[in-house]
This record gives structure tokens, C-alpha cells and sequence, in this order.
């Protein structure tokens, strides 16, 4: 968990660091545990304005790690052809409690964040780039809420944060359809800020981080805090314990026959035969 995401830092601003480049970044849950201890080392730091949030490698984040949900979940404790054994509602909730924290980390953070975003950003990675104050992107990063596509019922932990941020058309649109879109996309519906060429991404990231830390740091955390006030006072930062129990019930689902399932896919047939599986099965609906 400590090699899988690091913390440096230059003058006023800390950079977290996603290091796991072979594996897209994916976070299990206990670097997502480490990401949030580093956050709040930063935020800890007097010396520290700003939070850049970025990957190495060829993605910033291609979600939570597999073998960590099918495990946490028991999707993985079964044998091939027999159902896994059910987790119980406390077990689960146990479990949603905590991931819910950590996304809540991020937006109620005492100071700006802003995500550094390329290549894949799914799941957890999308999460974080939506609660953050700032997030910039190359053109060519591809984001999606595949959740539904993964036999999940899609986001809950920020779901009035989407209503509020995409409206609630648009909101629904990308958890019902799981599409994939690029940066110039994102910027249009309002993910991100910006979306510019991936050649320029750092230097911009780097320029508006630079913007940021100019400000006084009591103005900069008193405004984070107002901003948070602001969000409790709209329901969004309470939405997110409905949320965690949202999520306990919507990885809980029973599947019917005709169902895809993309986690007995997964165990039975392996990680790459299940998501050709769930393509196959949405190729009507997505030819990409």
C-alpha cells in the first residue's frame, strides 16, 4: 500500500502520486486507505497550499481493484458453477461505511485538490475526479461509469454531487449506459474544468496549481470550509451516508437467468473473457 501511492512534495504544493503504472493505478482498499492517510498528511502541513491528485504510468486510474471487490464481496470464495456465499447487511455496510469516508475525504479536504487526469479514469478513479475542487485532463483520457455494466447498480456515495454537477438527465445517462467519453466531453458536461492537448496537461496542472498557491492560506482553507458548508447545506455531504447504505444494498443483487453477471464471469472464465463478455453483451447499445 505504501509503494502504491506516494507523496512529494515542492514549495506549497503536495502531489499524491498513484504508483501502480502495471496495473492502471487500480486502488485496492488499502492503498485507497494509504491515498487518504497521505491526504490528510498534507492537509496536516502548514507549508502545503494545494493538492495536486495524478497517476504514473499510462493511466490515472482504471478503478478499484478487482481481486479486492470480488474477495470483500465474496464473489470470489465460491466454485465455479455454485453461488458465492452471501454477505451479511452488517458485513456489507461495514464495508460501504469506509469507502464512502474515503470519497468523502476528498471533497470535504481542507484544502484544493485538483486531479491531474490521463488515460483510463473509471470507478474509484471518476469518484475522486468528481468530488475534488479542480480537475484538468488530456483530450484523449477515457472516462465511464461502467458500474451497471459490471453487474453493479451503479454510483451511490455522490450521486446528488452528479444530479447537481450534470443535471439529473445526464446524471442518469452515464450510470444507465456506462459510455465511454473523452476529455473535450468531460469538459462539456462539466467533470472537469479543462480538458487540453495531452502534451500540455502537466504544464497546465502545474500553472493552475501555481494560480491557487498565491492565495493566503487562511483564505484558501476558511473558503474550502465554506465550500464544504455550502455542500452540507444543499444535502450533498449527507447524501453520502445514504450512500453507503445505498451501495451495501447495490452490491447485492440478484441475478436472473438472462443476467449478465460480470463477477462469475470473472471467476469462472477469467478478467479478460469477462469484460469481452460484458462488451459482447452491450454491443448492441455501444458499438466502441
Amino acid at each position: 500500500a505504501e509503494d502504491a501511492v506516494l507523496i512529494e512534495k515542492d514549495g506549497p504544493v503536495a502531489r499524491l502520486i498513484l504508483n501502480r503504472p502495471e496495473k492502471g493505478n487500480a486502488l485496492p482498499f488499502a492503498s485507497l486507505d494509504r491515498l487518504v492517510e497521505l491526504l490528510h498528511q498534507a492537509e496536516d502541513d502548514d507549508d502545503v497550499k494545494v493538492i495536486v491528485l495524478k497517476g504514473r504510468g499510462a493511466s490515472f486510474c482504471v478503478g478499484d481493484d478487482f481481486e479486492d471487490i470480488a474477495r470483500a464481496y465474496g464473489h470470489s470464495s465460491a466454485e465455479p458453477g455454485k453461488r458465492p456465499p452471501r454477505l451479511s447487511q452488517r458485513a456489507r455496510l461495514s464495508i460501504d461505511r469506509h469507502l464512502g469516508g474515503n470519497v468523502m475525504a476528498f471533497q470535504n479536504s481542507a484544502k484544493p485538490v485538483i486531479a491531474q487526469v490521463h488515460g483510463h479514469c473509471v470507478g474509484i478513479g471518476i469518484y475522486l475526479v468528481e468530488v475534488v475542487d479542480l480537475a484538468i485532463c488530456a483530450h484523449s483520457t477515457r472516462f465511464s461509469h461502467a458500474e451497471q455494466r459490471l453487474a453493479l447498480a451503479g454510483n451511490t456515495f455522490h450521486l446528488a454531487s452528479q444530479i447537481v454537477a450534470y443535471g439529473p438527465k445526464k446524471a442518469r445517462e452515464l450510470l444507465l449506459f456506462g459510455d465511454q467519453f473523452d476529455g473535450r466531453q468531460a469538459e462539456a458536461i462539466g467533470l472537469v474544468n479543462r480538458s487540453v492537448a495531452d502534451e500540455d496537461l502537466e504544464a497546465t496542472v502545474e500553472e493552475w496549481a501555481a494560480k491557487v498557491a498565491r492565495n493566503a492560506k487562511d483564505a484558501l482553507v476558511m473558503g474550502k470550509a465554506v465550500h464544504a458548508m455550502a455542500l452540507a447545506s444543499l444535502g450533498i455531504t449527507g447524501s453520502f451516508y445514504g450512500g453507503m447504505v445505498g451501495h451495501a444494498l447495490a452490491t447485492n443483487v440478484k441475478f436472473e437467468p438472462d443476467d449478465f453477471n460480470f463477477f462469475r464471469e470473472r471467476r469462472d472464465r477469467g478478467t479478460k473473457a469477462a469484460f469481452s463478455g460484458r462488451d459482447a453483451h452491450h454491443s448492441d447499445d455501444d458499438p466502441s
